[in-house]
Protein backbone atom coordinates (compact mmCIF):
# COMPACT_ATOMS: atom_id res chain seq x y z
CA UNK A 1 0.00 0.00 0.00
CA UNK A 2 1.29 3.46 -0.92
CA UNK A 3 0.24 6.66 0.80
CA UNK A 4 1.09 10.35 0.61
CA UNK A 5 2.81 11.69 3.70
CA UNK A 6 4.41 14.92 4.86
CA UNK A 7 7.41 14.61 7.18
CA UNK A 8 8.17 17.18 9.82
CA UNK A 9 10.33 19.00 7.29
CA UNK A 10 7.31 19.99 5.20
CA UNK A 11 8.67 18.30 2.05
CA UNK A 12 6.30 15.94 0.26
CA UNK A 13 7.25 12.30 0.14
CA UNK A 14 5.59 8.93 -0.26
CA UNK A 15 5.40 5.92 2.02
CA UNK A 16 5.38 2.25 1.09
CA UNK A 17 4.52 -0.13 3.91
CA UNK A 18 3.92 -3.81 4.51
CA UNK A 19 4.67 -6.28 7.31
CA UNK A 20 8.35 -6.42 6.46
CA UNK A 21 9.26 -2.77 6.08
CA UNK A 22 8.34 0.89 5.93
CA UNK A 23 9.83 2.96 3.09
CA UNK A 24 9.95 6.71 2.61
CA UNK A 25 10.96 8.08 -0.78
CA UNK A 26 11.06 11.27 -2.81
CA UNK A 27 8.61 10.92 -5.74
CA UNK A 28 10.18 13.89 -7.52
CA UNK A 29 13.39 11.95 -8.00
CA UNK A 30 11.85 8.49 -8.48
CA UNK A 31 8.25 8.34 -9.69
CA UNK A 32 7.76 4.64 -8.89
CA UNK A 33 10.06 3.27 -6.22
CA UNK A 34 11.81 -0.07 -6.69
CA UNK A 35 12.07 -1.83 -3.32
CA UNK A 36 15.04 -3.87 -4.55
CA UNK A 37 17.16 -0.71 -4.63
CA UNK A 38 17.99 -1.65 -1.04
CA UNK A 39 19.40 -5.03 -2.15
CA UNK A 40 23.08 -4.99 -3.26
CA UNK A 41 22.65 -8.49 -4.72
CA UNK A 42 19.75 -7.35 -6.94
CA UNK A 43 21.62 -4.19 -7.92
CA UNK A 44 24.60 -6.29 -8.97
CA UNK A 45 22.46 -8.71 -10.97
CA UNK A 46 20.63 -5.85 -12.75
CA UNK A 47 23.81 -4.00 -13.66
CA UNK A 48 22.86 -0.99 -11.56
CA UNK A 49 25.82 -1.23 -9.20
CA UNK A 50 28.60 1.14 -10.25
CA UNK A 51 31.04 0.82 -7.34
CA UNK A 52 31.33 -0.18 -3.70
CA UNK A 53 33.13 1.18 -0.66
CA UNK A 54 34.04 -1.32 2.04
CA UNK A 55 34.71 -1.01 5.76
CA UNK A 56 32.45 -0.14 8.65
CA UNK A 57 30.79 2.61 6.58
CA UNK A 58 30.21 0.37 3.57
CA UNK A 59 28.39 2.02 0.67
CA UNK A 60 27.08 0.96 -2.74
CA UNK A 61 27.08 3.47 -5.59
CA UNK A 62 24.22 2.85 -7.99
CA UNK A 63 22.41 4.27 -11.01
CA UNK A 64 18.65 3.89 -11.41
CA UNK A 65 15.97 5.76 -13.31
CA UNK A 66 18.48 8.41 -14.37
CA UNK A 67 19.59 9.10 -10.79
CA UNK A 68 23.03 8.40 -9.30
CA UNK A 69 22.70 7.35 -5.66
CA UNK A 70 24.64 5.91 -2.78
CA UNK A 71 23.14 3.18 -0.57
CA UNK A 72 24.20 2.93 3.07
CA UNK A 73 23.20 0.18 5.47
CA UNK A 74 23.36 1.09 9.16
CA UNK A 75 25.84 -1.00 11.13
CA UNK A 76 26.65 -1.20 14.84
CA UNK A 77 30.07 -0.05 15.96
CA UNK A 78 32.37 -0.88 18.86
CA UNK A 79 32.31 -4.11 20.82
CA UNK A 80 28.56 -4.56 20.31
CA UNK A 81 29.09 -4.58 16.56
CA UNK A 82 31.18 -7.73 16.83
CA UNK A 83 28.20 -9.78 17.99
CA UNK A 84 25.32 -7.68 16.62
CA UNK A 85 26.31 -6.02 13.37
CA UNK A 86 23.11 -4.24 12.35
CA UNK A 87 20.17 -4.71 14.75
CA UNK A 88 18.91 -1.70 16.72
CA UNK A 89 16.37 -1.66 19.53
CA UNK A 90 12.97 -1.01 17.98
CA UNK A 91 11.43 2.46 18.29
CA UNK A 92 8.81 4.56 16.46
CA UNK A 93 9.48 4.65 12.72
CA UNK A 94 10.00 8.42 12.58
CA UNK A 95 12.68 8.25 15.27
CA UNK A 96 14.59 5.34 13.75
CA UNK A 97 18.09 5.92 12.40
CA UNK A 98 17.36 6.08 8.67
CA UNK A 99 14.11 8.04 8.93
CA UNK A 100 15.63 10.57 11.32
CA UNK A 101 18.53 11.16 8.93
CA UNK A 102 16.16 11.31 5.95
CA UNK A 103 14.02 13.96 7.69
CA UNK A 104 17.02 16.05 8.74
CA UNK A 105 18.58 15.91 5.27
CA UNK A 106 15.25 16.83 3.69
CA UNK A 107 15.00 19.93 5.87
CA UNK A 108 18.64 20.87 5.28
CA UNK A 109 18.27 20.40 1.52
CA UNK A 110 15.27 22.75 1.59
CA UNK A 111 17.43 25.32 3.38
CA UNK A 112 19.97 25.13 0.51
CA UNK A 113 22.66 23.77 2.81
CA UNK A 114 25.67 21.92 1.30
CA UNK A 115 24.34 18.39 1.83
CA UNK A 116 23.28 15.56 -0.50
CA UNK A 117 19.60 15.24 -1.38
CA UNK A 118 17.90 12.28 0.33
CA UNK A 119 16.21 9.79 -2.00
CA UNK A 120 14.73 7.10 0.26
CA UNK A 121 14.96 5.46 3.68
CA UNK A 122 13.89 2.05 4.99
CA UNK A 123 12.85 0.74 8.41
CA UNK A 124 12.79 -3.08 8.64
CA UNK A 125 11.39 -4.46 11.92
CA UNK A 126 12.85 -7.71 13.29
CA UNK A 127 11.02 -8.66 16.51
CA UNK A 128 12.03 -6.11 19.14
CA UNK A 129 14.75 -4.81 16.81
CA UNK A 130 14.99 -3.16 13.40
CA UNK A 131 17.45 -2.73 10.54
CA UNK A 132 17.85 0.47 8.54
CA UNK A 133 19.03 1.75 5.16
CA UNK A 134 19.20 5.10 3.40
CA UNK A 135 19.65 6.24 -0.19
CA UNK A 136 21.01 9.69 -1.03
CA UNK A 137 22.05 11.34 -4.27
CA UNK A 138 25.77 11.15 -4.95
CA UNK A 139 27.96 14.24 -5.20
CA UNK A 140 29.43 13.92 -8.73
CA UNK A 141 33.20 13.93 -9.22
CA UNK A 142 33.95 14.40 -5.54
CA UNK A 143 36.37 13.01 -2.97
CA UNK A 144 36.83 13.33 0.75
CA UNK A 145 38.90 16.19 2.05
CA UNK A 146 41.33 13.65 3.53
CA UNK A 147 41.84 12.02 0.14
CA UNK A 148 42.27 15.34 -1.66
CA UNK A 149 44.90 16.46 0.84
CA UNK A 150 46.96 13.36 0.10
CA UNK A 151 47.43 14.61 -3.46
CA UNK A 152 47.88 18.35 -3.05
CA UNK A 153 47.36 21.23 -0.60
CA UNK A 154 44.27 23.42 -0.73
CA UNK A 155 44.67 27.09 -1.45
CA UNK A 156 43.56 29.75 1.01
CA UNK A 157 40.25 30.47 -0.73
CA UNK A 158 39.29 26.79 -0.72
CA UNK A 159 40.01 26.56 3.01
CA UNK A 160 37.75 29.58 3.44
CA UNK A 161 35.05 27.68 1.54
CA UNK A 162 35.44 24.67 3.84
CA UNK A 163 35.03 26.94 6.85
CA UNK A 164 32.01 28.59 5.29
CA UNK A 165 30.33 25.22 4.61
CA UNK A 166 30.70 24.16 8.24
CA UNK A 167 29.53 27.60 9.40
CA UNK A 168 26.38 27.22 7.29
CA UNK A 169 25.57 23.92 8.99
CA UNK A 170 26.22 25.38 12.43
CA UNK A 171 24.31 28.54 11.58
CA UNK A 172 21.28 26.38 10.84
CA UNK A 173 21.63 24.85 14.30
CA UNK A 174 22.73 21.41 13.07
CA UNK A 175 25.14 19.36 15.15
CA UNK A 176 27.12 16.89 13.05
CA UNK A 177 27.91 14.17 15.57
CA UNK A 178 30.85 12.84 13.53
CA UNK A 179 32.30 15.93 11.85
CA UNK A 180 35.67 14.88 10.43
CA UNK A 181 37.79 15.31 7.32
CA UNK A 182 36.27 12.18 5.75
CA UNK A 183 32.71 13.45 6.02
CA UNK A 184 33.56 16.60 4.08
CA UNK A 185 33.67 16.30 0.29
CA UNK A 186 35.15 18.57 -2.35
CA UNK A 187 33.96 18.32 -5.95
CA UNK A 188 35.73 19.15 -9.21
CA UNK A 189 34.61 22.80 -9.03
CA UNK A 190 35.99 23.02 -5.45
CA UNK A 191 32.50 23.23 -3.95
CA UNK A 192 32.34 21.82 -0.43
CA UNK A 193 29.74 19.30 0.76
CA UNK A 194 29.08 17.69 4.13
CA UNK A 195 27.76 14.12 4.34
CA UNK A 196 26.73 11.33 6.74
CA UNK A 197 24.21 12.82 9.15
CA UNK A 198 23.45 9.64 11.07
CA UNK A 199 22.68 10.45 14.74
CA UNK A 200 22.87 14.19 14.01
CA UNK A 201 20.32 16.71 15.22
CA UNK A 202 19.17 20.30 15.35
CA UNK A 203 20.10 22.20 18.49
CA UNK A 204 19.73 25.62 20.04
CA UNK A 205 22.43 27.88 21.43
CA UNK A 206 25.29 26.43 23.43
CA UNK A 207 28.94 25.41 23.36
CA UNK A 208 28.31 22.47 21.04
CA UNK A 209 29.63 24.38 18.00
CA UNK A 210 33.06 24.85 19.63
CA UNK A 211 33.11 21.18 20.61
CA UNK A 212 32.19 20.24 17.05
CA UNK A 213 35.02 22.35 15.62
CA UNK A 214 37.46 20.78 18.09
CA UNK A 215 36.36 17.35 16.87
CA UNK A 216 37.03 18.35 13.26
CA UNK A 217 40.44 19.74 14.17
CA UNK A 218 41.36 16.49 15.92
CA UNK A 219 40.46 14.57 12.78
CA UNK A 220 43.02 16.54 10.75
CA UNK A 221 45.67 15.98 13.41
CA UNK A 222 44.87 12.27 13.51
CA UNK A 223 44.96 11.96 9.72
CA UNK A 224 48.29 13.80 9.61
CA UNK A 225 49.67 11.38 12.20
CA UNK A 226 48.57 8.42 10.09
CA UNK A 227 49.67 9.97 6.77
CA UNK A 228 52.76 12.14 7.17
CA UNK A 229 52.44 13.19 3.51
CA UNK A 230 49.03 14.78 4.15
CA UNK A 231 49.07 18.38 2.92
CA UNK A 232 47.71 19.92 6.11
CA UNK A 233 49.27 22.29 8.62
CA UNK A 234 48.01 24.36 11.52
CA UNK A 235 48.11 27.39 9.22
CA UNK A 236 45.43 25.71 7.12
CA UNK A 237 43.21 25.48 10.17
CA UNK A 238 43.63 29.22 10.67
CA UNK A 239 42.44 29.75 7.09
CA UNK A 240 39.50 27.45 7.78
CA UNK A 241 38.55 29.47 10.86
CA UNK A 242 38.82 32.72 8.89
CA UNK A 243 36.21 31.41 6.46
CA UNK A 244 34.07 30.11 9.32
CA UNK A 245 34.00 33.43 11.18
CA UNK A 246 33.60 35.47 8.00
CA UNK A 247 30.39 33.64 7.17
CA UNK A 248 29.11 34.06 10.74
CA UNK A 249 29.44 37.83 10.44
CA UNK A 250 27.39 38.04 7.25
Amino acid sequence: METERMPSTGQGFKTLQDRKQVLWYDPVLISTFEINLFSPEWLQAEGKLRATSQGRNAAWFIHHDGVDMVLRHYYRGGLIGRVNKDLFLRQPVGKSRAMAEFSLLSWMYEQDLPVPRPVAARFSPVGIFYRADILTQTIPASETLADRLLHAPLDENTWHSVGEAVAKIHGAGVLHSDLNCRNILIDQSSKIWIIDFDKCERRGNGDWRDDNLARLHRSFVKEKTKQASLHWEEADWECFMTGYHKYQKQ
